[in-house]
């Protein structure tokens, strides 16, 4: 298109079509689009078709037993959640007053990625910017990596695959190990192989799934040692997984620098793979798309070389 008909097109556009056409993507039918947004069906539909003509392309394929994206279609899906997502961080970048940096982080996190340096980058910056305000969401490996692509995120604390457009920087390792409860009948005895877990219900994390998008080198021991089958209990969170460990509901990975005290007290007993145990890294990651308001800015800039962690060397930090 020319200036004059992309200038054209933007004026004649109405902007509650893509709106609508984002909730019709993500319910997955004009019925369910529709109670979303407390309209009638014909209503979406023909907003829909309004929205088709405007573009000049179809965008979804609705046949019978089909509801599907067309290319034109997925193109412009992508090109509306960076729009709506710019939307909804518009309040934070007008959080401007004076020179006095002030704005509001949101930081999406799994459980319990712990790193000392981290916690003493977040003092620092506190101690300069005391007018900026935080908060902290934990989350599933999934639901982190959306986050930062929908642009909610100012920043995440990840495991799993990291997709090449975001910016990544190292921030924990950690090394897993298997363990169950006190009450177990494996509980203390020594010589346990692979064959002696089969069957035994598993206690998992909830981006732990055997063949999954986010399937690591922890998930992988459960498919080189067929257990884990039976998954009983899921959870996003280390400490609810140990709990339920600890009370026998299942087997699980832990971290073993967090499960150590527990083993020690008696709690846990170490169960196969003894040696060459998997680790998961976790990373600091954010969008390089992403419209910061100014403690975003300031805030992304600062913790940029905040050292790593490694729990799986011999000795820890401090």
């Amino acid at each position: 298109m020319t200036n004059n008909r992309l200038e054209r097109f933007a004026h004649n556009l109405d902007w509650n079509l893509l709106r609508t056409f984002v909730v019709v993507v993500e319910e997955g039918s004009i019925t369910a689009a529709a109670n979303r947004l407390l309209l009638q069906q014909p209503a979406v539909s023909m907003a829909l078709k309004r929205l088709e003509q405007t573009v000049g392309q179809k965008l979804i394929d609705r046949r019978p037993g089909r509801f599907n994206l067309t290319e034109a279609g997925e193109k412009l899906h992508g090109q509306c959640r960076d729009i709506f997502a710019a939307v909804v961080r518009l309040p934070n970048v007008l959080e401007t007053a004076g020179e006095e940096v002030t704005g509001h982080l949101n930081i999406h996190s799994v459980s319990h990625a712990h790193n000392p340096a981290w916690d003493r980058k977040l003092d620092t910056f506190f101690r300069v910017h005391p007018k900026v305000t935080l908060s902290v969401t934990i989350a599933t490996t999934v639901d982190v990596l959306s986050a930062v692509e929908r642009n909610i995120a100012t920043m995440g604390l990840c495991d799993g695959v990291i997709p090449d457009g975001l910016n990544k920087s190292f921030h924990i390792r950690e090394r897993y190990a298997l363990y169950c409860g006190r009450g177990h009948p494996l509980f203390g005895v020594e010589g346990v192989d692979f064959n002696d877990l089969r069957g035994n219900p598993y206690i998992a994390f909830i981006a732990d799934v055997l063949g999954g998008q986010h399937m690591n080198s922890v998930t992988a021991v459960r498919a080189l040692g067929s257990f884990g089958q039976q998954v009983r209990g899921v959870s996003c969170n280390v400490e609810e997984v140990m709990r339920l460990i600890c009370a026998n509901v299942g087997i699980g990975m832990l971290p073993d620098h967090l499960a150590g005290p527990a083993a020690k007290a008696g709690q846990l007993w170490q169960l196969p793979p003894y040696g060459d145990l998997p680790t998961a890294e976790v990373f600091r990651i954010s969008n390089p798309n992403s419209i910061l308001n100014p403690a975003e800015a300031a805030f992304l800039a600062h913790v940029a070389d905040t050292e790593p962690l490694d729990h799986c060397l011999g000795h820890h930090q401090d």
